[in-house]
């Protein structure tokens, strides 16, 4: 949902509220200052009234007319006992003669003593009916309710248009950043609004740090893999010469050890960079890849180590099926998925290949795992730790998947082990 239409159906909920309340409020006003209103008008006929006793003029029962003075639904009585002077407001039904039905009214009654007699006056008048104070509210409160929605909306279009408009530039700046063109976001210009003038620098500051910080672990991560290949190449040439001189067999078996640790680390070296390339999008070189064809050339180009373990290969692939990726990242995903049905098989299994355009599956029998297999996703882990694995080949291949959108799953069903990969083809 956009921010401006949240805002105006928030907007739109809170006036609902505030005029359902404020409309409960005025209708009670209204009623009071109605009711009020007409006890005024209902007690001056009562002083007309007694004006007139007062001054011994004649009116009959319901009527007096007095020079322009008219004095209607009045009721006087003399009473023969002597009262205390007060008056007495309350609700009443009275006949109306021009809608020919009873109608509520106000009745106001007066006990006075007036020329030393005391009397009784009554009058009573029409009161507004509830359902006309209701009808009345709601009506102007739905049109001022309409008036609020139309202005809502057009102010939200308004500040859709106008006031976010700086808004919506910087998240395309955002959107189209990234950190291998090394160039910060440039927000020099000023919004008019403060907010977003503060927003703007923040960005601008942030990826300016980013980028600098980038450059700085990219220079970092490249210099140490370089350092670090020269000494473990020295070495790994000087226990080659070593292996030339005769040796005893415990000393020739410290050098292969010390061999085995040094390729291992150069692995190691090189898997590591490659996390932190495809970490930092620098494999951006993408194209449609016949992954038929890269399986297949795979499969030849492993098929010694295959023969030497004794492994059958079954493949199911669909013909020139195609997915967009960088070329060493194609490669890098399938061999790595490949080599670890390798390593990680059974002497004299089999390995199942199953390619369709949707997903690539392959499966291997071997040893019980012992974690999760979601678990083998994560860095230096290992089904068998004494083996001569790394533990990144899966992580890269997640990392791989992740670049570029697609959903990798490991399922280990005993004896088998299978990792699918669904290939993103909205």
């Amino acid at each position: 949902m956009r921010l401006v239409t949240k805002f105006i159906l928030i907007y739109l909920l809170v006036t609902t509220l505030v005029l359902g309340v404020g409309g409960v409020i005025s209708y009670y006003i209204i009623r009071n200052e109605v009711r009020s209103e007409l006890k005024y008008r209902l007690m001056d006929r009562i002083d007309r009234a007694e004006y007139l006793i007062e001054e011994e003029q004649r009116f009959d029962k319901t009527t007096t007319k007095h020079q322009k003075a008219t004095v209607r639904n009045l009721t006087v009585r003399k009473l023969d006992h002597p009262v205390e002077p007060h008056v007495e407001v309350s609700d009443t039904m009275a006949w109306h003669s021009w809608l020919e039905r009873m109608e509520p009214n106000v009745k106001v009654t007066a006990w006075r003593n007036i020329n030393g007699s005391p009397y009784y006056i009554s009058t009573h008048g029409v009161l507004l009916e509830t359902d006309d104070i209701t009808e009345a509210v709601v009506e102007t409160l739905l049109w001022i309710l309409g008036l609020q929605v139309i202005g809502a909306v057009g102010v939200g279009f308004f500040v859709s248009s106008r006031v976010f408009e700086p808004f919506r530039q910087t998240l395309r700046r955002i959107r189209n950043f990234t950190l291998t063109t090394r160039e910060p976001i440039e927000t020099d210009e000023d919004t008019g609004v403060q907010e977003f003038d503060e927003l703007n620098r923040f960005i601008g500051q942030m990826t300016e740090k980013a980028v600098a910080d980038y450059q700085h672990l990219k220079e970092f991560a490249e210099n140490a893999s370089h350092e670090l290949q020269t000494p473990l190449s020295i070495a790994k040439g000087k226990l080659e010469l070593l292996q030339e001189s005769e040796l005893n067999s415990e000393q020739h078996d410290y050098v292969e050890s010390a061999q085995r640790a040094i390729q291992k680390l150069s692995r190691l070296s090189e898997s590591l960079s490659l996390l932190t390339k495809i970490g930092n999008y620098e494999f951006s070189d993408a194209r449609p890849i016949n992954f038929t064809r890269l399986i297949k050339e795979n499969l030849e180009a492993f098929s010694e180590l295959i023969d030497l373990q004794g492994l059958k290969v079954h493949s199911e692939l669909e013909d020139e099926v195609y997915h967009t990726m960088h070329p060493s990242l194609a490669d890098i995903l399938w061999s790595n998925l490949l080599q670890n049905a390798i390593k990680h098989n059974k002497k004299e299994g089999y390995i199942h290949i199953e390619l369709t355009e949707d997903k690539l599956k392959i499966s291997n029998p071997g040893p019980m795992l012992e974690d999760h297999p979601e678990v083998m996703f994560q860095r230096f882990k290992k089904g068998d730790q004494s083996s001569e694995s790394i533990g990144l080949g899966l992580s890269i291949a997640k990392r791989i998947c992740e670049h570029y959108e697609f959903d990798i799953h490991y399922d280990y069903r005993e004896p088998e082990h299978t990792i699918e990969v669904i290939f993103n083809t909205s």
